[in-house]
């Protein structure tokens, strides 16, 4: 005979303590993904090639050093707000429930 039990799927709702830095780390990850990648197309067509009227090899190369600068900056504003995160710097605001004296 067939097990005729029914089953039971347990629903883990995520903790609301790590809704937080998991956004922080999205936000962070996709502008690592992005931030890098739009900037050296943007700063080779539009800044240096046309703009400055340099040459496409050598706007490469600034482009490519654009790119990277910017990965750096945005991995550095990573590490300080999630090490901020951490150390409780940022502090979240409760609301606090008032009694009416008579």
């Amino acid at each position: 005979m067939a097990d005729t039990g029914t089953t039971h799927v347990t629903y883990y709702s995520p903790d609301q303590e790590n809704v937080g830095p998991f956004r922080t780390l999205l936000v962070f990850t996709l502008m690592m993904v992005t931030a890098p990648i739009g900037l050296y197309f943007m700063s080779k067509t539009v800044v240096f090639e046309g703009i400055f009227d340099v040459d496409p090899q050598t706007a490469n190369i600034y482009s490519a050093i654009v790119a990277v600068v910017t990965i750096h900056l945005v991995l550095a504003l990573a590490v300080y707000v999630l090490y901020g995160d951490d150390l409780g710097l940022r502090t979240t605001v409760t609301p606090t429930t008032s009694k009416k004296k008579d």
